[in-house]
């Protein structure tokens, strides 16, 4: 119980007063001094923010090092979270270097990869609200369809599909949800009961990272609650957390007028900017890498990460959830770049840092992008790098991150480490470039192997499950290829009846069936289409 007489003879001491005329005051005034001490008080007592201008300083001073090595002109968002508030923000270089549209705090990147610990956190939601069953195996979810034993379809369950261990391969549906957008309900089943097989390279319960899982928990969570995979994410995740600059839907962030940093590459002899063609739309914007958002919408995330759940002093989403999302539900045993990966949960890669911190992470690639969103518990420190370029990002990306992470963990040479590193980094990217070089050149080099006149290979080729694929010839003997979203360069030699294509920084090869004189398919990527004969 509070005590006045104890509390005055404080106050008196702490400014000086008497108690025997505090008692002589009036009520009026005893309650005025009262109030007036309980502010002075607190004011004393209050706890001021860590300042972290050294850090900002120490920072900035190694992104303009990092970029200027590497003459990065690509657009980049960069936000550092310490525990429950943003420290640090920068936007620079270019979002479309067309238009000459620099980067801002507003501009949204599509995250690619870094959809799934939204979809996986969407599925625990759903889950704990008994929406969905998590011991329900995928051959109770699609009982018309009747599996291969092999596959083992009646054991795989979601937290298989979340953890990358189903042991199944299905190339059609990664192909057509990723690139293509020629997909519907019915389409998608059908692929999943004809084309998945056992995944040779990872049975069930071992661990290989693929697209799949979580493109068929997109089928299942249509199919169990009557709505797709982009309103359930919206309403369980992004609307929870007012990430209200964030979108699964490419037309909306179209209709609202927000800036969208296009998809670039520096991947040249020039290390010159260059826009490319590809773009996501809405049809290609799935389950496994489907949302566009700013970097501080996404600090959002990275703090409900950090904190259990909580952000703006509100507990937003089930503490329980947050650490069920992060804990190893898979091994795996795997490097990328300087990080040693031992672990996957539900959307998070695991992983130790050469200091030996336990980071959780997961990063994203796409044509012309490449996002990074990675977070120490133990330190408490989260790093949000958007990035509208899919060559030099990588590179730098890590850097970046990793320097922020080991300034938290003390290291002692850090200026010193990350210079060398910085040294070495961009010489094995100098090497990768003059190899790519080399690879065209060598392709240049190659003689056609076509059986037939190039007229014959031109037309349209159809598949009822994977749409159409057109083959013009633009110029004379200069072909090109359009695949639903996809349009190729102008296609180069490969082997017989076969030519190679270049579509959104990809190569790739169209492989054509030739019988008695006459072309009859072409398959690419394992998608095969019939030649249409007027």
């Amino acid at each position: 119980m509070f005590n006045l007489f104890k509390f005055l003879n404080l106050t008196s001491h702490k400014f000086g007063l008497q108690l025997k005329h505090l008692r002589n005051l009036t009520l009026m005034k005893i309650t005025r001094i009262l109030l007036l001490s309980i502010i002075l008080f607190s004011s004393c007592t209050k706890t001021e923010k860590p300042n972290y201008s050294e850090f900002n300083k120490a920072f900035t001073n190694f992104i303009e090092l990092a970029t200027n090595e590497y003459g990065a002109q690509y657009g980049m968002a960069i936000s550092i979270v310490k525990d429950d508030r943003i420290i640090f923000e920068k936007y620079l270089g270019l979002a479309d270097v067309d238009k000459n549209i620099k980067v801002s705090k507003n501009t949204l990147f599509y995250i690619a990869s870094t959809t799934k610990p939204f979809t996986a956190m969407a599925a625990l939601i759903l889950e704990a609200k008994g929406k969905l069953d998590f011991d329900k195996s995928l051959a109770e979810f699609f009982p018309e369809i009747v599996f291969d034993p092999k596959l083992k379809a009646d054991s795989i369950t979601i937290p298989h599909l979340m953890a990358h261990t189903s042991g199944i391969e299905n190339n059609p549906i990664v192909t057509v949800s990723a690139y293509t957008g020629f997909h519907d309900r019915k389409k998608l089943l059908a692929e999943l009961a004809q084309f998945t097989v056992v995944n040779t390279n990872a049975s069930f319960g071992e661990f290989e990272y693929t697209n799949l899982g979580y493109n068929i928990l997109g089928m299942i969570m249509e199919r169990e609650l009557g709505a797709d995979w982009k309103s359930l994410v919206q309403q369980e995740v992004l609307e929870p957390l007012k990430m209200n600059h964030t979108t699964t839907h490419m037309s909306t962030a179209i209709k609202q007028g927000w800036e969208i940093a296009k998809p670039h590459t520096q991947n040249n002899d020039e290390n010159q900017l260059t826009r490319l063609s590809l773009e996501k739309k809405d049809n290609t914007m799935h389950a496994a890498g489907g949302i566009l958002s700013t970097a501080q919408d996404m600090s959002r995330l990275m703090i409900v990460e950090l904190n259990n759940g909580k952000i703006d002093g509100k507990q937003i989403i089930d503490s329980s959830l947050v650490k069920k999302s992060q804990l190893k539900h898979a091994d795996q045993d795997r490097m990328y770049s300087d990080l040693k990966r031992f672990g996957y949960g539900y959307g998070w890669n695991i992983a130790t840092t050469p200091l030996g911190d336990t980071l959780v992470h997961h990063f994203g690639s796409f044509t012309g992008m490449h996002p990074q969103f990675s977070f120490v518990r133990k330190t408490g420190v989260g790093v949000v790098i958007m990035a509208n370029e899919g060559g030099i990002s990588y590179d730098l990306n890590m850097l970046l991150s990793a320097y922020v992470f080991d300034y938290f963990s003390k290291r002692e040479d850090l200026d010193t480490h990350y210079r060398r590193k910085l040294k070495e980094y961009h010489e094995v990217y100098d090497k990768k470039i003059k190899s790519d070089i080399e690879y065209r050149v060598k392709i240049a080099k190659r003689t056609w192997q076509l059986e037939l006149p190039f007229s014959s290979y031109v037309g349209t080729y159809r598949s009822d499950l994977f749409g159409t694929l057109l083959v013009e010839e633009v110029k004379e003997s200069k072909l090109i290829v359009t695949i639903g979203n996809l349009k190729s360069d102008i296609a180069t030699p490969h082997r017989t009846n076969a030519f190679r294509v270049e579509m959104g920084g990809n190569g790739s090869v169209v492989q054509f069936g030739v019988n008695e004189s006459m072309v009859e398919k072409a398959t690419w990527n394992g998608l095969t289409f019939t030649k249409v004969i007027h």
